[in-house]
């Protein structure tokens, strides 16, 4: 897979506040009060992941195909509600499955939890604010790094 300039500039401007956002929400979580250290590690993770992720997994094809279950027009991405919404959904899934139970393992063994069972319960617990939040950003986020990426190559 070649990676163009358009899309290493739309992976990033959606990855930044996403991946922030959804760190920010799982320290919040946890406690009201914020172990930056904890949540820096979280922050660089989760971005590195979700850089690998956007730039290697077909997500656009995966998301034509997630809508065109609903029946949905899936060939034009702007002035489409219902194909961003969905779209967004099926990636906003797929980056969440992958990264918030490698931040969640990985948060085992860095904060020394005792229990993995209670890790798992609250990993679960947290799954659909976390969620929420992962959905709600890369919808803000996504529309104005398509219009850069755009902007780049007219053919993004």
């Amino acid at each position: 897979m070649v990676i163009t300039k358009s899309s290493l500039y739309y992976n990033l401007l959606v990855n930044i506040p996403v991946c922030f956002a959804l760190s920010l929400g799982g320290a919040l979580v946890n406690s009201l009060s914020i172990d930056w250290a904890n949540f820096g590690i979280n922050y660089a993770v989760s971005f590195v992941l979700a850089m690998l992720i956007g730039l290697f997994v077909p997500l656009t094809a995966i998301g034509r195909w997630f809508t065109g279950l609903f029946h949905v027009d899936n060939k034009t991405y702007t002035n489409n509600l219902r194909y961003r919404l969905l779209a967004t959904l099926i990636s906003s899934l797929i980056f969440y499955l992958i990264i918030s139970p490698t931040l969640t393992v990985m948060n085992y063994f860095l904060l020394g939890a005792s229990d993995p069972l209670n890790t798992l319960y609250h990993w679960l617990l947290n799954f659909p604010f976390l969620f929420l939040v992962g959905f709600t950003s890369t919808l803000i986020s996504d529309l104005p790094a398509y219009r850069v990426a755009h902007t780049v190559d007219p053919n993004f």
